[in-house]
């Protein structure tokens, strides 16, 4: 059985807060606000970097997370599939909901449908029968109609599939680590519900905790120095594969495992006393925060860019501002919540607010 020490809890529960900091950059990119930006100019890789290259481990950190601590402590899987009801199916059930009511009350009640032009999920007045099931699977380019649902849609299905990766795992042994990131680097696949993506990183999470290997206290052993050296080379290696358009998806991938690493390792060097208060509060309130900020944050980024017209430095700080505007009126609205309607809280964050 694997023990966490202490500080291994604080460091995953920072990670969390870490994690949905990354997910807002993902969603601060500006190149789909920015009429013909070429992502090879200064500001389009830039932005590649920003929002892509150095945030896109955010979700995969989630998923190796979420299928570590699945098998942290021992159990039957059905026991646990029903806790996971409360934390992972009721809030899913909740916000996709609450991802129909906010188009439903903007187009029908307030009539601004001539604002939802151009988007790719279908206008309310259109949809048809099927659409009020597909609002909870694949809607809006395969993901459900609050997009960032598509998170916790893919956990549940994965989490579903835990008794096959439990018996893969003691059958396959070593073996199942090495089918993983193959398929991971070099078969990638992605389809409603499952990718290889969340099939790595939530594979490899179970893998190290079915085996009763701490996860988090192997990476505590690399060597600093040469981590760093890695994380360097793999960085400027992924920045060039994309300027060149040469083979960026694997290099990327390669990339996102070493940045994983060096992200747990700077949170496991920093002392207990030195953890800023801000972050400590954002991990806190990390999933209200990652169910909430959208569609706002995506609403708020196409007007500015048309009521403000922002150019030069502007748009090089823009997702900072974004980012840093998105977690303020995000835990607002967790603050509100929590002093006036926590029962209402607990139930949109699965008792993650308590």
């Amino acid at each position: 059985m694997i023990i966490l020490s202490q500080k291994q809890s604080n460091n995953i529960n920072l990670l969390k807060g870490i994690s949905i900091l990354l997910v807002l950059f993902i969603h601060a990119n500006i190149k789909d606000t920015i009429p013909c930006l070429d992502d090879k100019s200064a500001l389009g890789m830039w932005t590649q970097v920003v929002t892509r290259i150095l945030v896109d481990n955010a979700v995969p950190m989630f998923f190796l997370v979420s299928g570590f601590l699945f098998f942290l402590k021992p159990g039957c899987i059905v026991e646990k599939w029903k806790k996971r009801i409360k934390t992972l199916l009721v809030p899913y059930i909740l916000w996709c909901l609450v991802g129909f009511l906010i188009p439903f009350v903007l187009q029908e009640i307030l009539g601004l449908v001539h604002l939802f032009s151009g988007t790719s999920l279908k206008k309310i007045a259109d949809f048809e029968a099927t659409d009020y099931i597909k609002i909870f699977w694949d809607i809006r380019d395969g993901a459900p109609i609050l997009s960032t649902m598509w998170f916790l849609r893919d956990l549940i299905v994965i989490i579903m599939l835990t008794p096959a990766i439990r018996l893969l795992v003691k059958i396959m042994q070593q073996i199942f680590p090495v089918i993983l990131i193959c398929v991971y680097l070099f078969l990638p696949f992605s389809v409603a519900g499952m990718s290889s993506s969340t099939l790595f990183w939530f594979g490899m999470g179970c893998w190290f905790a079915i085996r009763g290997e701490n996860l988090f206290t192997w990476i505590e052993c690399f060597n600093g120095n040469l981590l760093l050296v890695i994380w360097i080379s793999t960085l400027i290696t992924t920045i060039i594969s994309f300027y060149n358009d040469w083979h960026y998806e694997t290099i990327h991938n390669i990339f996102c495992i070493i940045h994983f690493i060096a992200i747990y390792k700077c949170v496991s060097a920093i002392p207990t006393s030195g953890i800023p208060k801000w972050l400590t509060t954002v991990s806190t309130a990390s999933f209200f925060i990652y169910a909430f900020h959208e569609p706002w944050m995506g609403y708020v980024l196409k007007i500015s860019y048309k009521v403000l017209h922002p150019s030069g430095l502007i748009l090089y700080i823009a997702p900072f501002i974004l980012v840093a505007f998105a977690t303020a009126y995000s835990y607002a609205a967790y603050a509100l919540l929590k002093r006036y309607a926590p029962r209402l809280l607990n139930l949109l964050t699965g008792a993650r607010s308590k």
